[in-house]
């Protein structure tokens, strides 16, 4: 088994509880970290046997550009879901940061996490 990453993709969308949050939008940090078994590609070296990470990026750009979401839960859940059943993977995991909240505090981000098994794996 494997785990294939892809840390810290930024992208610009608009997505949030608050009117400005949704029209002024805001920057947004995911990691997708996607495990499946490596053997398979490693037998013979051809992407078509692996995860291909460029695909895996589009998917989770047209996510966090082209739709609307209150929650980072609700976008996050969205991801993992496209990503499971859009390819051969185990698990996929996705972490979603939010560096601008409207809230009164001193802080990095707010970050929201979901770990989602593919059920196609489990046979």
């Amino acid at each position: 088994m494997g785990k294939l990453t892809l840390k810290n993709l930024v992208f610009y969308g608009y997505h949030g509880v608050q009117d400005y949050e949704k029209e002024l939008g805001g920057r947004f940090e995911v990691d997708i970290i996607i495990t499946y078994p490596f053997q398979r590609a490693a037998v013979d070296d051809q992407l078509p046997r692996a995860v291909d990470y460029q695909k895996v990026y589009e998917v989770v750009k047209s996510m966090v550009t082209t739709h609307k979401y209150h929650l980072i839960e609700t976008l996050a859940d969205h991801i993992a879901d496209a990503i499971a059943d859009q390819f051969d993977v185990d698990e996929v995991q996705v972490v979603i940061r939010k560096t601008k909240v409207p809230i009164d505090a001193v802080l990095d981000y707010v970050q929201a996490e979901v770990t989602r098994r593919n059920p196609k794996s489990q046979t």
